[in-house]
């Protein structure tokens, strides 16, 4: 039996390269969750990808920071953030991830991406060369076949509610995900056990924070903090008047 999915097309996100393995999936993506398409947080040891539709009528702006806690012989700290903003027609801004700084400070932006449902594009700019690319932004169909048996699994997972908390004047909802994965399944020579807790606003179809604990790369911890539920400042969606334009879609190529 074939089952289709259809979702907002993903996003990809310059990441730092030093901590690509573990952050590779943290990057923003302009997708409604679909059902059954979660990262497997047995397979994936980082903190999985952040969904924000371009739903119309709930904007906000805020700030997504992450920060990851090594639990090795050497326990280490790591932080970032990021923007992000929706505004009423239910375009969304994205910008890279900044690393903090010795000094305590965040580092530029050194890319973000522009998503506009309306017009169907995504721009992507680039800061350093001052440059943009303007792509098509289209719904992507997910497939998953199954049949009559399913293959062994590797990993169980059992999930149970957490009931609801307030985050940010916000009702989110709660489910805590621990999952078992056996030895030698992904290289791991002892058994694991994974635990993920997702905190998620109905209100704004956010997820507003995520928490694993993985014991192969520590603890990560995702939190979305909401600055305003008004319309996001403008600058935010306003590409520099000296940048140049590259038009990658299909109708500009003609």
């Amino acid at each position: 039996m074939i089952r289709h999915r259809a979702s907002w097309l993903v996003l990809s996100v310059a990441s730092l390269t030093v901590f690509a393995s573990l952050l590779s999936a943290q990057q923003p993506f302009a997708n409604t969750r679909p059902p059954g398409k979660n990262p497997d947080v047995a397979a994936m040891p980082g903190v999985e990808n952040m969904y924000v539709p371009p739903k119309s009528g709930q904007p906000f702006t805020a700030k997504s920071v992450v920060t990851w806690t090594r639990q090795d012989e050497s326990p280490s700290r790591v932080e970032f953030m990021s923007m992000v903003a929706r505004d009423s027609s239910g375009k969304i801004y994205f910008e890279n991830r900044r690393r903090l700084t010795e000094s305590g400070e965040f580092q530029p932006r050194s890319n973000f991406i522009i998503i506009d449902p309306k017009e169907e594009t995504r721009t992507t700019c680039y800061v350093a060369t001052k440059s943009c690319r303007i792509n098509a932004f289209l719904r992507a169909v997910y497939a998953k076949s199954q049949g009559d048996e399913e293959a062994p699994r590797a990993s169980s997972m059992v999930s149970a509610s957490l009931g609801t908390s307030v985050m940010d004047a916000l009702t989110v909802e709660g489910t805590r995900e621990t999952t078992s994965v056996a030895a030698g399944a992904y290289g791991n020579s002892k058994p694991l056990v994974i635990t993920r807790d997702l905190w998620r606003s109905p209100e704004l179809d956010l997820d507003m924070m995520i928490s694993k604990t993985d014991p192969r790369s520590g603890t990560f911890v995702r939190k979305l903090e909401i600055l305003s539920r008004n319309e996001p400042d403008p600058d935010y969606f306003t590409i520099p008047s000296d940048y140049t334009f590259l038009d990658n879609r299909p109708t500009a190529r003609k």
